[in-house]
């Protein structure tokens, strides 16, 4: 039996469009680790991430801000792989990329030119792979 905090990280998840039901087992996610191991960090994932963290019961920030407090952190710690990912999770979710961008450049007071323009390129690349406009002038 999935535990409360599973299932509201499934309900965060289908918020923020990443799936329509459930999420996948972990080992269809991460078929290069051993299958027991991947299985148990997928559900910690859903559990601890999106039902604990991003699913807090009684915050005061919406998912929207959630997802862009998280780009933000995914660039000050130079995690290009999960930041494509979250790129590409909040134009799923209705975050219009001029929204990404800004929030891009306006870290690169704050984390350094090299971070931000890193970021900005992989923005840039989710854009076209989505087939969306990026935000052109705004760098």
């Amino acid at each position: 039996m999935a535990s409360s905090n599973y299932q509201r990280g499934v309900e965060v998840l289908r918020a923020i469009g990443s799936y329509a039901t459930e999420p996948p087992p972990g080992h269809e996610r991460w078929p290069a680790l051993p299958p027991d191991q991947a299985d148990d960090l997928g559900r910690k994932l859903t559990e601890f991430c999106f039902g604990d963290t991003w699913g807090r019961e009684g915050s005061h920030l919406d998912l929207k801000t959630r997802r862009l407090l998280t780009i933000a952190a995914l660039v000050a710690m130079g995690r290009e792989r999960q930041l494509r990912g979250h790129v590409n999770g909040a134009l799923g979710q209705g975050i219009a990329p001029e929204e990404i961008t800004e929030a891009i450049v306006h870290l690169i007071a704050y984390c350094g030119f090299p971070a931000g323009l890193t970021a900005i390129e992989i923005a840039n690349e989710v854009f076209k792979q989505r087939g969306v406009a990026g935000a052109a002038g705004t760098t």
